[in-house]
């Protein structure tokens, strides 16, 4: 008898041979384990089918009957159409499969069929015909009896694959579950939450009995999915503060003062509390590891640089990594004007420099001296000393890679990391993604402010948007259009880039038209940036380059084409280049898609300024992967647990997890020793070894 484990291959069990273990990678059913988890997209409810009579125009229905005979017929070439009578007691209908001529082959008069399809009215004999979709053979008692009577699971499918042997595969799982699956919650903790046990969960989501016993099972599953990455994420930050132990800045706040009195605004109650959340962290002998969360506009960047100067006033140097060299170079210059007068190094390091200028910011590095650092994923590089380093913060922080956030992390001596983004995450995904990291929010906007007033337009009134860009281009403000491409493209019909640089040059031909995208060289790129922040250049064609970091307060106006193209939170990003001075800034979606749901989701952007609520939205339609502009390593990939539809359960597990590690934080007594096992055992990526 075969010994099965949870990571047994597919193969093991009966019916799978080496072709469908093959298919079924497909469906990323590689283990028992696997087939366990592969849970059904929908149900069908065969508890009382209804006979040939009682079936509805226009609905999908299944039905179960006997063949009375049988018919091809062969339209085309690549056209075949198999019909059918079927008969039961109340009366008889056709059913039709088209292109299925292999069916031929198992469709005999007298079989017993159980169909699925969308019954619709026939053109000819004005009578109901059947569309087939799915069809199955029921050739004995016990098929009967398995197949109809009972909710049958609708799993996904790939070619070759059928239903049928899905759902084979799934049960012989099934029967072997309960000598697998052991149950690692106490009975306390289920009585407790009301959670059913993991191998009752596990078959009554495969075939629900009921509809509370199918929610009974899916909170059971989701809540065990949640609790044991939430454990992880906890037992890891509990570990950090243990172990994690970095030098102690205190601030002396004379650099710190000078800095806040050169400002022409003061910092906002909510930076000022950032402020003092992150010097009580790097003054405790536990590195910091904060997120910072600001919205675009909030101020995020005097907060780095305060942060910065208490690792100078502690004679170590600071360093802060952007994503992109643009970014990195408009902080260079921002922090190298505000602190070069009281006596601060500050150095670039990017991708593409001159030799001599990087030999130069090379040498200032590894002076010893204290310095502000600031770069790309160049600071990685094994050539950059950082082993002086006190403090880090990294922008934008989920536009890097798990492993370069480790490897800067590294090159310092235990250092105190910030790490910053201005795309509002929400409480579900927080949770998950950044459950180990302390967090700090920045939920107010500089006094002065005017919100975005945003319009969603179509291309038919572009030219009464052009006028009241010639009205702002008369006060000397200035205009970003943004496009989704660079180049025409043959597959989408888009305007691209390059075409709108000469309409818009041709609309405006008495102002200077700027043009700038991804694909530019480094030094064209800061060119062009640096003659718009001058207003030499007044309207800026842009890809999404522009999209973070870019300030120049002058620029009231943005207009972007084919803005259902872009995620919610991409606009919302876009949308923070302007309004950053005290005059009403206006924003046009322009789209020509007609659709409900690309209606909601521009009108959802147009109706409010608040990124947390766009990024909630934006969630529940795109998916945790997306969320960030990018599926981030690190993404636990849950099985069956929705952050949006199941955020309750995660705030519950969270809670449960953390408090099961206060009153026992090595998992030592009885009740948790089979918790532990599991932790153990629990799959591990890149960023289970490292704070996120």
């Amino acid at each position: 008898m075969t010994n099965y484990k949870l990571n047994s291959p597919i193969q093991e069990l009966s019916g799978v041979g080496q072709a469908t273990a093959k298919l079924l990678t497909k469906l990323h059913i590689t283990t028992i384990k696997d087939a366990l988890m592969n849970f059904p997209r929908e149900y069908d409810d065969r508890r009382n089918l209804p006979t040939i009579s009682q079936l509805k125009q226009g609905h999908i229905q299944s039905v179960f009957a006997i063949i009375e005979r049988i018919t091809e017929k062969k339209i085309k070439k690549k056209a075949h159409i198999i019909e059918a009578i079927l008969v039961d007691k109340s009366g008889r209908t056709t059913a039709v499969w088209f292109n299925q001529a292999y069916l031929l082959k198992i469709l005999v008069p007298g079989q017993k069929v159980l169909v699925r399809g969308k019954i619709d009215r026939s053109l000819f004999s004005q009578t109901d015909i059947i569309q087939v979709q799915h069809t199955e053979l029921l050739r004995s008692s016990k098929e009967i009896k398995d197949n109809i009577g009972i909710i049958m699971p609708v799993y996904s499918l790939t070619a070759g694959v059928y239903q049928t042997q899905i759902r084979h595969i799934v049960r012989a799982a099934l029967k072997l579950s309960p000598s697998l699956i052991k149950d690692a919650l106490p009975e306390r903790l289920k009585r407790l939450f009301n959670l059913e046990s993991l191998n009752r969960s596990l078959i009554e989501i495969h075939y629900p009995k009921s509809v509370n016993g199918y929610k009974k099972a899916r909170h059971t599953i989701v809540f065990n999915e949640f609790f044991y990455y939430q454990l992880r994420l906890e037992s890891q930050r509990l570990e950090h503060q243990k172990h994690s132990t970095a030098i102690t800045l205190k601030p002396t706040y004379k650099l710190i003062n000078l800095y806040l009195n050169s400002l022409n605004y003061e910092l906002t109650t909510a930076q000022k509390r950032v402020v003092a959340e992150i010097i009580e962290d790097i003054t405790s002998r536990t590195a910091m590891n904060r997120l910072l969360q600001g919205d675009v506009g909030a101020g995020k960047t005097d907060v780095a640089i305060i942060s910065l100067l208490c690792a100078i006033e502690n004679n170590l140097s600071g360093a802060l990594m952007a994503p992109t060299e643009i970014l990195a170079t408009q902080h260079y210059f921002r922090i190298k004007n505000l602190l070069e007068r009281y006596g601060i190094n500050c150095c670039l390091l990017k991708g593409k420099m001159r030799k001599k200028e990087k030999e130069l910011m090379l040498e200032i590095i590894n002076s010893k001296e204290p310095c502000i650092i600031v770069g790309t994923h160049a600071l990685i590089e094994n050539y950059v000393d950082l082993s002086q380093c006190g403090l880090i913060v990294i922008d934008e922080q989920h536009r890097f890679g798990v492993i370069q956030r480790i490897r800067l992390q590294e090159k310092g001596c235990k250092p105190h990391c910030l790490f910053m983004t201005a795309t509002p995450i929400p409480r579900s995904f927080m949770l998950t993604c950044f459950g180990d990291l302390d967090k700090s929010i920045i939920d107010e906007l500089p006094p002065g402010r005017t919100p975005v007033k945003t319009v969603v337009s179509t291309q038919e009134y572009l030219p009464h948007i052009f006028q009241i860009c010639y009205q702002r281009l008369l006060e000397s403000e200035q205009i970003y259009i943004v496009y989704p491409l660079v180049e025409e493209s043959e597959k989408i019909d888009l305007q691209s880039v390059a075409e709108g640089v000469q309409t818009v040059s041709k609309c405006f031909p008495n102002h200077k038209v700027g043009f700038i995208h991804g694909r530019m060289k480094s030094n064209e790129k800061e060119g062009i940036m640096a003659d718009f922040k001058q207003n030499k250049i007044n309207i800026l064609v842009s890809t999404t380059v522009i999209e973070v970091g870019i300030d120049v307060p002058n620029a009231t106006m943005m207009i972007i084409q084919h803005a259902d193209r872009f995620g919610l939170s991409q606009l919302h990003q876009l949308r923070g280049r302007i309004g950053r001075g005290s005059k009403q800034s206006l924003c046009y979606l322009i789209t020509n898609v007609k659709s409900d749901l690309s209606s909601k989701r521009l009108n959802a952007i147009a109706s409010t300024t608040d990124g947390f609520k766009i990024a909630e939205y934006d969630l529940s339609i795109r998916g945790p992967g997306d969320i960030l502009g990018t599926k981030q390593t690190g993404m636990p990939n849950f099985k069956l647990a929705d952050l949006v539809q199941d955020e309750k359960t995660l705030v519950l597990a969270r809670k449960v997890a953390k408090q099961l590690l206060h009153d026992d934080p090595e998992l030592i007594t009885k009740d948790n020793q089979l918790i532990k096992q599991e932790l153990i055992k629990y799959e591990d990526s890149i960023i289970g070894k490292y704070l996120n």
